[in-house]
């Protein structure tokens, strides 16, 4: 029993930081480009549809942005934690 509270808690410190970020992060490029799918097949009007483009971009642009953090975080604070847990157990 006590082996699998250590590797719970192994799992949770090596995954759950960067994937707070990352998994909405992922949704959410997902949702926005069932979004721009929606409004393409819908409407037809050229105007309408370079002005869901851009706003897709940018909102690709934003989860990108988040995307590299949880990556820096993943990268950085996530082996540091690691680091001092395995000094402990």
């Amino acid at each position: 029993m006590m082996g699998m509270g250590k590797g719970l808690s192994f799992i949770l410190i090596t995954l759950l930081p960067q994937n707070i970020i990352f998994i909405p992060c992922i949704i959410g490029i997902g949702v926005s480009g069932f979004k721009l799918y929606k409004s393409i097949v819908k409407d037809r009007n050229k105007d309408n549809i370079k002005i869901e483009v851009l706003r897709h971009t940018l909102f690709s642009i934003m989860m990108l942005v988040g995307l590299t953090i949880a990556a820096i975080i993943e990268i950085l604070i996530s082996t540091n934690i690691l680091k001092n847990f395995i000094k402990y157990f």
